[in-house]
């Protein structure tokens, strides 16, 4: 989450975690925790300036209805952005995004009050990255 100009209030931080919560659960069938989801959240707790304690209350949000209320509630535009910025950084991490990955984003952002072109604008900057990685890795294995 380091970003110097973002600024994130206690409010904020809880939505943040909670949308990401969500993302990392996506396709899960059920909001099981498995120990590396748990440590990433423990690790986002910690870089936000949250109590690890804290852990306690991020639930997974059953449906993504609950994060567009949440995220109505983020005055800021930015905030509400990075947001959803770092809900598809997370969701691509992994290198793939599935349809269902980028209709519930794209639902949640849209609803939330951001624009469509914004949020695929956040997609493709992703994907660039992604692409980015793909080539590094390329440039290391080949000619060997």
């Amino acid at each position: 989450m380091p970003t110097n100009m973002i600024v994130l209030n206690d409010a904020d931080k809880r939505t943040y975690l909670r949308c990401l919560t969500y993302v990392l659960h996506l396709g899960d069938g059920e909001a099981h925790k498995t120990s590396r989801k748990e440590i990433f959240i423990e690790n986002q707790l910690r870089e936000v300036g949250l109590p690890i304690e804290e852990l306690q209350s991020i639930r997974v949000p059953k449906k993504s209805n609950a994060l567009v209320v949440e995220l109505k509630e983020v005055h800021d535009v930015k905030v509400k952005r990075y947001i959803v910025r770092e809900m598809i950084l997370l969701a691509i991490a992994d290198h793939e995004l599935n349809d269902e990955e980028i209709s519930i984003i794209y639902q949640i952002g849209v609803k939330a009050g951001i624009k469509e072109e914004k949020i695929s604008d956040f997609f493709m900057w992703a994907a660039k990255g992604v692409e980015w990685q793909i080539e590094g890795i390329k440039l290391i294995e080949e000619d060997l």
